[in-house]
């Protein structure tokens, strides 16, 4: 099984009235919904383009800051992740149930909940939905993208990076992506071990805060701010000792 599965069956966990570890739920929803606000409310996020690029068919990180952009793309690395995000745009039956996200931005937004509405937005706010491989010189191909004034980036690249080499050559890739001057928005997880499902576990690159920092400067990137919490998931399914967020200033232009 694919992380791209596991990710899809293990959603069910908290959305569809699922039962679910509520240290998940925190550490995995409500932090970045969280952490993401928090930077929106700053007034330095927005621009014409944002390009999200994240572990799953999620969507509910973009709430608190796609009304910021005009445009919204999507990039996935499985085909099964795009087939899924596709229903949940096009309001297929099947497609997930994302009402525990739009409580959480209630609460932060002091507002009556308009889950209905805000999802509505966000659907059209998406003009693409596209699969992406980090081999290809264009990662969309055929599909050109313009430069972005913000790349979100959640959790992904301790999944798709073989070793700390590749993650650098993934971070510099995404930096190719943004325009000098554009933010960076990424979650990730240090002193990883796995994620399991069943009997089978499978990789997380393990990283520390040291090497996290050095991938981004030599990727160009100038760290805004790092917010740390330790992890107290403690399950069969994942670990990690620690989750992170960072926002980062593209300051230079880096050859991948």
């Amino acid at each position: 099984m694919s992380i791209a599965e596991w990710m899809i069956k293990s959603k069910t966990q908290f959305t569809n009235g699922g039962t679910v570890d509520k240290y998940i739920m925190d550490e995995v929803v409500r932090f970045p919904i969280e952490q993401l606000y928090k930077v929106a409310a700053q007034g330095q996020i927005t621009g014409e383009c944002l390009i999200d690029i994240s572990v799953g068919p999620y969507i509910y990180h973009l709430l608190p800051i796609f009304e910021y952009f005009k445009d919204v793309t999507i990039l996935e690395f499985s085909d099964l992740c795009v087939k899924e995000l596709v229903k949940w745009k096009n309001k297929e039956s099947e497609s997930y149930d994302w009402t525990h996200a739009f409580l959480i931005m209630a609460e932060l937004q002091g507002t009556s909940f308009k889950g209905e509405e805000i999802e509505n937005a966000l659907r059209r706010k998406i003009s693409r939905i596209l699969k992406c491989d980090f081999a290809k010189e264009n990662v969309t191909d055929p599909v050109v993208l313009p430069k972005a004034d913000c790349v979100l980036s959640m959790f992904v690249l301790h999944a798709v990076s073989e070793d700390h080499d590749e993650y650098g050559r993934n971070l510099k890739t995404i930096a190719c992506m943004l325009k000098l001057g554009g933010h960076l928005l990424l979650f990730g997880v240090f002193n990883a071990k796995f994620y399991s499902v069943g009997e089978s576990k499978f990789h997380i690159l393990p990283s520390d805060e040291k090497s996290i920092k050095k991938d981004l400067r030599e990727a160009g990137f100038v760290i805004d701010h790092l917010e740390v919490v330790e992890s107290k998931i403690r399950n069969e399914s994942i670990y990690c000792e620690h989750v992170w967020f960072i926002k980062a200033l593209k300051v230079s232009n880096v050859v991948v």
